[in-house]
């Protein structure tokens, strides 16, 4: 599978203009101002707001720069059920589709979600300093000439000068939000079933967690609904829990 391009919100929500990479894959890429081309993404933002229900659901995804603007359909469903978790705020990490709608200035830049899942402020910094590295070595070809696809995304937007220190700025913004003490690889590796073992300590009453509750604590804890429901199934089996009553969990 293709890697998942980091790009921040500010040159994201400026793209105009899709190309086709010539490699004869399926679909065109979303190319940025910065020289981002976009078929899948990596981002991480605030969750600030999110709409509808069911089976379509919308999202705006704030990160120092600006925003984004996302989207989760039945193609995704445990993409559709994990936000629908999730109440803003909360610091959200998205992997999806780049996707470009409509024309010229109307063009709108959209993230189509495929997984997400709640993280906590050390991995946005983290993200935040690796989108900026891609960013500024992206302007650094812009400024200085580099190879099809830097020189295809400066014909397109007629790049100047100018308009890189513009993105240059945009970096340093970002930059400034990211913690001092922040240590790269500070993030360890997610086990399911003991993330949601400790997240359930001290939950429910004497009847226990309704199930649903249970998974949404296993959202809010960085797990997506299936992983969830997968990690209280693994519980119940090892006998770290049981069903109290129909639609009941209570640890041991």
């Amino acid at each position: 599978m293709e890697p998942a391009e980091r790009v921040f919100a500010q040159d994201f929500s400026a793209a105009r203009h899709t190309a086709d990479a010539g490699d004869g894959r399926n679909g065109s890429y979303v190319v940025t101002p910065g020289a981002a081309w976009c078929r899948r993404l990596f981002i991480v933002g605030a969750l600030t707001e999110k709409r509808g229900s069911g089976d379509v659901m919308q999202a705006r995804l704030a990160d120092p720069t600006g925003a984004f603007q996302v989207s989760v359909d039945w193609q995704s469903p445990d993409a559709v059920e994990t936000l629908g978790y999730i109440e803003p705020p909360a610091f959200v990490a998205v992997t999806g589709r780049a996707a470009l709608t409509g024309s010229s200035e109307r063009a709108c830049a959209t993230v189509e979600a495929e997984a997400l899942s709640v993280v906590n402020r050390t991995a946005r910094d983290l993200w935040v300093l690796e989108t900026a590295g891609a960013t500024l070595d992206r302007l650094e070809s812009l400024r200085d000439g580099g190879d099809e696809r830097i020189e295809a995304a400066r014909r397109l937007y007629g790049i100047t000068d100018e308009d890189i220190r513009g993105m240059a700025a945009m970096v340093s913004t970002a930059l400034a939000t990211v913690r001092t003490d922040i240590a790269v690889g500070a993030i360890a590796p997610l086990v399911a079933r003991d993330l949601l073992l400790d997240a359930l300590e001290g939950e429910g009453g004497a009847r226990g967690t309704g199930f649903e509750d249970a998974v949404a604590i296993g959202v809010r804890s960085g797990l997506s609904a299936r992983e969830a429901r997968a990690a209280l199934e693994e519980l119940l089996a090892a006998g770290e829990c049981y069903q109290p009553a129909s639609g009941m969990i209570k640890l041991i």
